[in-house]
């Protein structure tokens, strides 16, 4: 499944909106994996952090984690959405979080871990690109 967006206003409620449709998008994926279907650990796997070729164009692609797994590449949301996916199927709750820079006025998504002590945020776009743990594993 391939949901396109088209940005009509950056803003909160446009997060709020994302936040929204990254969940569910990670729990249709999580129900995919549990039903049987075959996804390798993203970060075992050679997919790599690329933008879309639209970006900054009003479009925003969420694909899901085989179609990243197809292409071998995906950007911050596919990225998050892949592993959310992986976590929650594995028992493991999380959920999206996006971060927007007013200034440069661009949003980056991020994975909120709902377990373990500390509970943390992963960025799966740092980790891909080669980043030291320390950086992409981020305490709350």
């Amino acid at each position: 499944m391939r949901v396109l967006v088209c940005l009509a206003q950056p803003g909160d409620r446009l997060s709020k909106s994302f936040q929204l449709l990254l969940n569910a998008a990670m729990q249709c994926a999580a129900e995919a994996v549990r039903g049987g279907q075959a996804l390798p650990p993203l970060y075992k796997s050679a997919i790599r952090y690329q933008a879309e070729p639209w970006a900054g164009q009003g479009v925003e692609e969420f694909a899901d984690p085989w179609t990243v797994l197809e292409r071998g590449w995906g950007d911050c949301d596919d990225l998050v959405i892949y592993r959310g996916a992986e976590l929650i199927a594995n028992g493991y709750p999380c959920h999206a979080r996006i971060i927007r820079n007013s200034k440069l006025n661009k949003y980056h998504t991020q994975l909120r871990r709902d377990f373990g002590n500390p509970q943390c945020v992963e960025d799966p776009c740092l980790e891909r690109l080669g980043k030291p743990v320390s950086q992409w594993l981020i305490p709350c």
